[in-house]
């Protein structure tokens, strides 16, 4: 599991080197599976009352980075209907919106809060 002391270990680690995000994400998450968030939508639906847009994210393997590129071994859903790895995607680190390791904690969506909700966040955890 990534801590805060393993992020500030590795900020650390990297200062003055002129490493790019892409090459401290992949020191930080080297072989373990994170998901990125792009800020697109992958489905939306509408009723008459209501929308919903589902958050698009690539899930996969933390392969490594060149400069901007961050490269992940993705899952995607081959022609038997199963989620499988190995599919490359190479992603300009301009592009990520958001990432977070794939954990037994909450996934990103789970994270999206409503402006009321994150007004309680103070109150909840005492910061």
């Amino acid at each position: 599991m990534t801590t805060e002391i393993d992020v500030h270990n590795a900020i650390k680690s990297m200062e003055g080197s002129g490493k790019t995000f892409a090459e401290f994400i992949a020191e930080l998450f080297k072989n373990k599976f994170i998901e990125v968030y792009l800020g697109d939508a992958y489905e939306q639906i509408s009723t008459e009352q209501i929308s919903m847009e589902y958050p698009c994210v690539f899930c996969g393997k933390v392969i490594g980075a060149y400069k901007e590129c961050l490269i992940l071994s993705a899952a995607y859903v081959d022609s038997n209907k199963k989620i499988v790895l190995g599919n490359l995607v190479f992603i300009n680190e301009r592009a990520v919106r958001a990432l977070s390791p794939l954990e037994d904690k909450a996934p990103l969506e789970d994270m999206f809060l409503r402006s009321k909700e994150a007004s309680h966040i103070k109150s909840m955890f005492k910061i």
